[in-house]
């Protein structure tokens, strides 16, 4: 969320005037009540929230209409990451001024940070009609297309941002972020570093050099990140952030020893921190796995149903190439990328809504009379994003425990599968800190064993539903990208272009240099 506040202004000696209380009597007590807003926000900016929020609690019983004081308070809720909280006083805020764009604003960013993106998009649309031009109102925009995944939509919000105000932190950090997801590691590199060079090595600037490409690094990571301060507070977190960093650092100058060591004690670090959440994946794996092999399938997408667009979903584990492939067929007319999209998990949510029932992401547990409306949820999220594109992409890996009953859903379902090399794929996801999930990439055991899992629901998919089904081998991409694109051409009955291709680079063998480790610790 960009950062909001409070200013105190001069209080004129005669300008109210009531008939209960005396104007001098009403203005002071108007003076003091903002005072102490100005004080719990200037106590907010420096971190002391308690204090901060007993003012405002205070502001409130005794002023139960003092909106600015909802607002603060609401700001104070989501810097102490209570996002429920936040969003009570928030809702509140603007329930007493539906026209403050600030509050607008930060009711956005709340709803973000509680994956409601669509009540997100309502509440920043408000505050765009009343400050179409604030550079926050774009930051907040932005951070709800990136979460939707309309990356490129995204990007150009954070970039009119930066063109607005060049030194709001959250607009250069998020144009970097995107770049990332991009594949545009120059650019990605050259925000943060512009950061840099203003003097602001936060952490999460110098982790970001941790997502691009070595070759793309121009500045000392260990000297950037001794002079970041620790706060005792995220003592884990920034210990977890500078492992990865100080690992990537001794990549970059070709120490792997070093690196590896890194590599390991953080990972090993993070694995058992996050046990409970890896608890019950080997076993959904299994469940997914023997489902799969049991049940027989038909596909809706057989019928090639040319009124409906087609999706295509490109699924394989994390790093193994997913995107490259999506940019490559990007090339081809009438794509339209969707990235990790959430349309799936969306249409799941909104049909158990619908039905009253306890909601899940799982479409495996929806009753079967609930398929219909599930589709046209589904059709409906589709029709939004697709625009007259005939193709519509998705690498949200996880959809691969939905994929069965996806393809007997969903019309025009087409899938590719990216497999890669074994050492290639688990290293890259073990030199990688997630935002949230993936916990079994901070060991090596379990991401060969989810590796493995992924390749044996791949082939399965292949042969029960050979007609829409692909698999591609990372290396054999980089080695001809274009007989890549004629793969996902033909399976989408697409036109082949001779448009000239990105350049995709790629990284093969990359896990060469740590092939000893690896044996080793696979072998423990």
């Amino acid at each position: 969320m960009t950062e909001f506040r409070i200013t105190s202004a001069p209080w004129p000696a005669k300008t109210f005037t009531a008939t209960v209380i005396p104007a001098d009597s009403l203005i002071n007590v108007l003076s003091a009540a903002h005072m102490r807003l100005c004080e719990a926000d200037e106590l907010r900016q420096h971190g002391k929230f308690d204090r901060a929020q007993r003012i405002c609690e205070s502001l409130i019983r005794e002023h139960p209409d003092y909106m600015a004081a909802y607002h603060t308070l609401g700001l104070i809720h989501f810097a102490n990451k209570d996002h429920d909280r936040a969003f009570d006083h928030l809702s509140r805020a603007v329930m007493l001024n539906p026209r403050s764009w600030k509050a607008l604003t930060a009711l956005a960013g709340v709803c973000v940070e509680l994956d409601a993106t669509d009540m997100a998009a309502l509440a920043i649309e408000q505050a765009r009609a009343i400050k179409p031009r604030d550079a926050s109102v774009l930051v907040t925009l932005a951070e709800i297309y990136f979460k939707e995944r309309e990356l490129e939509r995204a990007k150009e919000a954070y970039r009119e941002a930066v063109a607005l105000d060049h030194d709001l932190y959250p607009a250069i950090t998020g144009l970097g972020k995107v770049c990332v997801q991009l594949g545009q590691h120059a650019e990605a590199a050259q925000a943060y570093e512009s950061l840099i060079k203003r003097g602001i090595p936060t952490l999460e600037v110098v982790f970001g050099f941790t997502s691009v490409p070595l070759a793309f690094i121009n500045i000392d990571l260990l000297a950037e990140l001794d002079k970041l301060s620790r706060n005792p507070a995220d003592k884990r977190e920034f210990e977890e952030h500078a492992g990865f960093i100080r690992a990537t650092a001794a990549a970059k100058a070709g120490r792997y020893a070093e690196a590896w060591q890194h590599l390991a004690r953080v990972n090993h670090a993070i694995f058992l921190s996050r046990q409970e959440d890896f608890h019950d994946s080997p076993e959904k794996q299994r469940a997914a796995l023997t489902n799969l092999q049991r049940s027989p399938m038909k596909a809706v997408g057989d019928n090639r149903d040319s009124r409906q667009p087609i999706s295509l979903f490109i699924l394989g584990p994390s790093r193994s190439g997913k995107s490259t492939i999506e940019q490559l067929v990007a090339t081809l007319g009438g794509v339209k990328r969707g990235h990790e999209n959430p349309i799936v998990q969306k249409a799941i949510r909104r049909t158990f809504q619908a039905g009253n029932l306890i909601t899940t992401d799982h479409i495996g547990l929806l009753p079967p009379q609930l398929y219909p409306q599930c589709r046209d949820n589904y059709l409906e999220e589709l029709a939004q994003r697709v625009g007259s594109a005939r193709v519509f992409t998705n690498t949200y890996g996880a959809c691969i425990y939905e994929a069965q009953a996806m393809a007997s859903i969903f019309p025009n379902v087409r899938f590719i599968f990216m497999k890669r090399n074994l050492e290639d794929n688990i290293l890259r996801m073990y030199q990688q800190k997630y935002a949230q999930g993936n916990v079994y990439s901070y060991d090596l055991k379990a991401a060969r064993d989810y590796v493995a899992w992924y390749h044996q629901m791949m082939d399965l998919m292949a042969k029960k539903l050979p007609n829409i089904v692909r698999i591609i081998d990372y290396e054999d991409m980089i080695a001809n990208p274009a007989a890549a694109v004629r793969v996902a051409a033909d399976l989408c009955g697409l036109s082949k272009t001779d448009s000239p291709l990105p350049a995709i680079g790629g990284d093969r063998g990359c896990a060469e240099p740590y092939h000893d480790f690896i044996k080793a610790e696979l072998s423990r």
